[in-house]
């Protein structure tokens, strides 16, 4: 199992993020039903939040901008993800989100990539069904 976690890192390290999303699965696919409680945002949150804390990136939570929240970014020397997480609506929800209320700004002046990443958690399937990137 860490094996996945240091993956993870790996994965967002090489902008490969398909294999990151499957990785992301698979782990969230290891946590027993009955362990799972009210699956709302707070909780895909908290779970999405420790396994990038635990793959060793640094990730930032509840980042706020002058235009509000972002749910996290993650950061490298090179590269910033604004991830926006969303339960039962749209990955296009969370990246219109980010878009609207310019969480990404913050990052303009700081000559690394930035990338948009809007993730929707499928409560019934218990895991990522619907993701989408773009570069800002």
């Amino acid at each position: 199992m860490k094996a996945q976690y240091i993956r993870l890192h790996q994965y967002l390290a090489q902008e490969d993020l398909a294999q990151f999303i499957a990785t992301a699965n698979a782990i969230m696919a290891a946590i027993p039903y009955p362990n799972l409680g009210d699956q709302n945002e707070g909780y895909y949150h908290t779970v999405f939040y420790l396994m990038l804390a635990s793959s060793g990136v640094l990730v930032r939570t509840e980042v706020l901008s002058a235009h509000g929240r972002m749910d996290l970014a993650v950061e490298f020397k090179d590269k910033v993800y604004v991830v926006e997480l969303k339960c039962n609506q749209s990955a296009e929800a969370a990246l219109r989100q980010i878009r609207e209320k310019r969480y990404h700004e913050k990052y303009l002046q700081s000559g690394r990539k930035i990338f948009l990443l809007g993730i929707n958690f499928d409560t019934h399937e218990r895991a990522i069904k619907d993701w989408r990137h773009e570069a800002a």
